[in-house]
């Protein structure tokens, strides 16, 4: 088996103990009730079984669901596209079970949020543990870019503030530390973050030309 982690064949995943809300997308109604049967054991219900992924993005917003299950022969790029589609709208684990795959499909199914790739294995008692795999991988990445996206936002305020402190020391003639007394205290004043007020004297400036 390949994929983006592996799984020894004795691997015994211990339960999350976490009854889980499932979107199923498979075409093969045989392979998708042993699938189905399987998750069941464990707890989980299949509240959405789908033939294909066209209409995926819509059954993820409309849905509570924790976790999608794309099984597929051979993935082609529309199923990749509204995968990437739901990352972007409203993420959450993907774990993809596939017959076939390349350097091509797997870069894809990296690129458009897949959490577990799983090449030819499909088992009964491995969805489990690919299942809690994707899961913990899913939280990682998103803890990931949630520092990531405070990061940016952070060097975003830091750049206005510095900007704001520029124009004032411009346009006023006053001291780098000046400036910075003079936006902290119109943030006190108006009881506003510094970053707020800067946004406004940029504003400002900007409309004065």
């Amino acid at each position: 088996m390949q994929g983006f982690f592996s799984l020894k064949k004795r691997y015994n995943s211990p339960s999350m103990n976490i009854a889980l809300k499932i979107i199923l997308v498979d075409e093969n109604t045989g392979r998708s009730a042993m699938l189905r049967r399987a998750l069941q054991d464990k707890g989980h219900e299949v509240i959405c079984r789908m033939d294909s992924s066209a209409n995926l993005q819509n059954s993820n917003e409309m849905t509570h669901a924790d976790v999608v299950i794309v099984n597929a022969d051979i993935p082609d790029e529309e199923v990749f596209a509204n995968l990437t589609d739901i990352n972007k709208t409203k993420p959450k684990p993907i774990v993809m079970f596939t017959e076939e795959s390349n350097s091509e499909m797997t870069s894809s199914a990296i690129k458009s949020g897949v959490n577990a790739y799983i090449v030819d294995g499909l088992e009964e008692n491995r969805v489990q543990p690919i299942i809690d795999v994707a899961m913990a991988r899913f939280r990682e990445f998103q803890a990931l870019k949630d520092e990531l996206d405070a990061t940016r936002n952070q060097l975003s305020e830091r750049k206005a503030v510095e900007k704001a402190k520029g124009l004032l020391m411009q346009r006023k003639n006053i001291s780098e530390d000046e400036a910075y007394q003079s936006l902290r205290k119109m943030a006190m004043d108006k009881n506003k973050r510094i970053v707020d007020v800067a946004e406004s004297v940029i504003n400002a400036f900007e409309l004065l030309g």
